[in-house]
Parts: structure tokens; C-alpha cells; sequence
């Protein structure tokens, strides 16, 4: 089974995380949050404009699924948390996270996920993280050795 690790702030945009994630060896989920947010940090690193960052940040958040960026990245962008869906909310969450280890496991492979959420892009992430861990144990990944989250 995967192991679980807690990462501080300044860790997610770590030059070595952001090596990792352009010599995919890092498999990075981060909210689809357009500006000041991981999402803007990690796909600048890797060359992306402000225009397409955006394009893909509202293409996410208004089909209200995850979106991976394979094979251009290794990086799934994750929707912010909407509030006409608080009655669904565990359930799209399972949902989500269960698309992003799908991905992982069929096209991104990476050794290592992050799952880094910008603050206030859902509204409990203690809930976040314990169904994260719940899903981790109901779906193991295999191949994976760490799984990060902040």
C-alpha cells in the first residue's frame, strides 16, 4: 500500500517537486484555480501561458470533473468546490479522486502523487483528506510509493 504523507506549503513548489513533476515522476492534482494557486505554479514551471491556464482551469470547473493534461503533463487539475453541490458533496469528492487514481494507474504511472488544494477550494479538508485515505485503502495504487497531501 501507498504511503501517506503530509506536506507543509512551502514543500508543494520545492525545485525538486517541480523537477519531478517535469520529468513525470511526480503525478501533481491541484485545484483548478486560475491565479496565485499551485495550478498557476506548477503549469508556468512547465511553460504554460496564462491564456491556456485559464482555458483549462474553466473547462474543469464548469464540467465539474477532474481533467488530466496527459501526455502533455503530469498533472490533473481537480474542480474547485461548488456551492449548489454541498448535498453531493462526499460523493463528487469519491468521485473525483477516484478519476485521478484511474489516471494514474492507466496513463501517468508516476511514482509519487501530490494532491495539493489551494486554501479555501473546498470547504473541509479534513474531510478531503480522510476520504483521500479512505479511497486509498479501498482502491490500492499500485506502484506508488508516497502519496502527498496538503
Amino acid at each position: 500500500m501507498s504511503q501517506f504523507k503530509k506536506i507543509t506549503q512551502l514543500e508543494i513548489t520545492s525545485i525538486a517537486n517541480l523537477t519531478a513533476l517535469k520529468t513525470s515522476k511526480l503525478h501533481v492534482v491541484c485545484t483548478a484555480n486560475k491565479e496565485d494557486s499551485f495550478c498557476n505554479t506548477f503549469l508556468t514551471s512547465v511553460g504554460e501561458t496564462d491564456q491556456s491556464i485559464k482555458g483549462f482551469c474553466n473547462t474543469v470547473n464548469s464540467k465539474y470533473e477532474p481533467g488530466c493534461l496527459f501526455p502533455r503533463h503530469t498533472l490533473t487539475l481537480f474542480p474547485l468546490f461548488r456551492p449548489d453541490r454541498a448535498n453531493t458533496e462526499e460523493a463528487d469528492l469519491r468521485k473525483f479522486i477516484q478519476d485521478v487514481f484511474l489516471a494514474q494507474v492507466k496513463y501517468f504511472k508516476s511514482p509519487s502523487i501530490l494532491f495539493c488544494f489551494d486554501l479555501e477550494s473546498w470547504p473541509d479538508m479534513s474531510r478531503v483528506e480522510s476520504i483521500l485515505l479512505e479511497e486509498m485503502e479501498a482502491h490500492p495504487l499500485p506502484n506508488v510509493d508516497t502519496v502527498y497531501f496538503y
